[in-house]
């Protein structure tokens, strides 16, 4: 078993598979290699590696287990969407003004960014999707600074889903936060432009992640925020930038942070295009050959899912229904709640429906505009999984 470690959790006996870093001076330290000596963890750190991957089958010992957690209690669905809405409104102003002091040469402060990403990794944690519904109906206005949250937030997912540990997770959401600081150097006309950015525009936009890294740089961020900065636009198959980095030279936070800011920009309503649901983001993603680390694009299906819950969908019956729960042996078959009528245009008698069920004959036939909830009183269909 391969596990991604912090530089303190490595101990003697341990087995380095692979050094999460780009490049090492010390010829001495190496992939492959087993810890027997407190002089090579000392040499590890002196190079300044942070992270690194362990193989804990040919380690002579396994790190200690982690200590026991607070659960913290499930919130609902409903409910949460108000605190994430609140966490949203709140953080707007903090990431507004890291940008506009960014803008204005000023030198970043990340220490009051790490509430933030604390107030975003407890909704996350309470209820995995509530902040990520909030976040997809940002306006063209909000987008730079909320889409930077929403990121954090779906860093912070797909870092559960594979198993990082808290410090990891605050890493990986500080990245996501931190990702697109650069923008704050490309001017407003380019940055806030409606339509098509032109070749000479795109051009300056795709200097956003080396200005970003040497932001990060000069507030001494740490070498993981720098790199899902300077990495976050490469591809797989090597045919991003700025760099053309190819595979597994794209450390794991970036390509992590590939797939969020992805994920997150194409299911956004931007004045030039109306947001994919998250059912056509996934379609689409999962059709890009090379553009993705496969294996964590499809761990992040996984953690997003086809259809999250809270989101619309129609059903083959013509009826519109509410996802309350993934689905236990399919992401293509979760369980609904069916409360509106297409054919009627009404209100119907709400219904509880396990689409997954070998005995329900209904069916998903495509994701309904979120629009719907402005008008339907969801708080009282959502009533029924507690009922």
């Amino acid at each position: 078993m391969i596990k991604l470690i912090n530089v303190d959790e490595l101990r003697q006996g341990m087995f380095i598979h692979k050094l999460e870093v780009w490049w090492v001076k010390d010829k001495r330290i190496r992939n492959q290699m087993l810890i027997t000596d407190k002089r090579q963890i000392a040499m590890i750190r002196n190079e300044g590696i942070l992270q690194l991957w362990i193989d804990l089958d040919k380690s002579v010992q396994a790190p200690a287990a982690p200590a026991p957690k607070k659960d913290i209690p499930k919130t609902p669905f409903f409910q949460e969407m108000d605190q994430a809405q609140s966490i949203f409104n709140q953080g707007k102003p903090q990431v507004l003004a890291m940008f506009n002091e960014a803008r204005m040469g000023q030198g970043l402060d990340l220490d009051y960014t790490l509430d933030l990403v604390d107030q975003i990794a407890g909704s996350i944690t309470r209820e995995p999707t509530a902040l990520l519904s909030v976040a997809r109906l940002k306006n063209h206005d909000d987008y730079t600074y909320l889409h930077s949250m929403a990121v954090c937030g779906l860093m912070i997912s797909l870092g559960k889903k594979m198993g990082l540990d808290e410090h990891q997770l605050r890493r990986v959401g500080m990245g996501g936060l931190l990702h697109d600081v650069g923008k704050a150097a490309v001017p407003l006309e380019i940055l806030n432009k409606p339509g098509k950015l032109s070749d000479e525009e795109f051009t300056v936009m795709r200097q956003h992640p080396i200005v970003g890294a040497q932001m990060l740089m000069e507030a001494n961020a740490g070498e993981d925020l720098l790199d899902i900065a300077l990495h976050h636009h490469e591809k797989y198959d090597g045919n991003g930038y700025p760099h053309g980095l190819k595979g597994e030279e794209i450390s794991l936070y970036a390509r992590m942070a590939s797939v969020c800011d992805v994920y997150d920009a194409v299911t956004s309503n931007r004045p030039y295009r109306k947001g994919w649901t998250p059912a056509e983001a996934m379609h689409n993603m999962l059709s890009w050959r090379g553009h993705f680390d496969n294996s964590l694009l499809h761990a992040f299906v996984r953690t997003i899912g086809i259809y999250p819950v809270g989101s619309l969908v129609r059903l083959a019956s013509g009826r519109v229904a509410l996802v309350v729960q993934a689905g236990e042996k399919s992401l293509l078959k979760p369980k609904v709640h069916v409360f509106w009528s297409l054919h009627a245009q009404r209100e119907v008698k709400p219904e509880e429906l396990d689409l997954g069920d070998s005995f329900c004959t209904d069916s998903i036939t495509g994701a309904e505009d979120s629009g719907l909830w402005q008008n339907i009183d969801l708080n009282r269909i959502w009533a029924l999984e507690s009922a």
